[in-house]
């Protein structure tokens, strides 16, 4: 089911948000449940024990924290076994799954971002965010930031971002550019005007960060 994002409110003077109006719209639209993983089989299922069975009374001619004890313990190692069950059935797929890796390409950063403006002045804003993320995460490559590594993910580089950067906002609304690239690859969102310039706002100062976390650590290396 393709969702389209719904129109945030606009400034009054100009038609254009600026940078902070698009952080603030972005974070909003990204709040919204539909970034939130929904409760998975095994969570729902123990949800409806909780809810439908009384544990106290379950296991007759034993004392009621007795009954409790037993049906919890017996109802989290059943669980236990099919997360294990699962696990082995999905997690080979999900190797296999195609298209989840972030780069298919070896476009620089520079390159990345050229298409990004381009797809933006052509009002094909799921290409200009899908482009800019990806120009963000190889700059950080190209400034030593983080190792690129084959079939890496959105999530994956942000993961690895977060060693090299200091901690703060811009490791937080990376965490949040990662959902919002997936959601529009994958076609669960349809980005717009105000998705592209909170991207673009953020690739500004992940490239400062990034410089800053460079000079760092050269300043450390000199002085050991």
């Amino acid at each position: 089911m393709v969702i389209t994002l719904s129109r945030m409110p606009a400034l009054e003077a100009p038609a254009t948000p600026g940078a902070d109006e698009a952080r603030r719209a972005a974070r909003e639209e990204l709040a919204r449940p539909i970034y939130r993983e929904p409760p998975n089989l095994l969570e729902r299922l123990w949800e409806w024990i909780l809810k439908h069975a009384d544990a106290s009374t379950a296991i007759p001619g034993v004392s009621p924290w007795v009954s409790v004890v037993i049906v919890t313990l017996s109802a989290t190692l059943i669980i236990a076994a099919l997360v294990l069950l699962l696990r082995r059935l999905t997690v080979p797929r999900r190797a296999a799954r195609p298209g989840d890796e972030l780069f298919s390409d070896d476009r620089d950063a520079a390159a990345l971002a050229l298409a990004a403006d381009q797809a933006a002045q052509r009002q094909d804003y799921a290409t200009a965010v899908i482009e800019r993320f990806r120009a963000i995460i190889r700059s950080l490559d190209e400034h030593g930031i983080i190792e690129e590594y084959p079939g890496m993910t959105a999530l994956e580089s942000v993961g690895l971002a977060a060693e090299g950067l200091p901690a703060g906002e811009v490791i937080l609304d990376l965490r949040q550019a990662a959902a919002l690239f997936d959601s529009v690859r994958y076609g669960d969102v349809l980005a717009g005007h105000e998705q592209d310039e909170w991207m673009r706002d953020l690739a500004q100062r992940v490239t400062r960060a990034a410089r800053s976390a460079s000079r760092h650590h050269l300043s450390a290396r000199a002085g050991a």
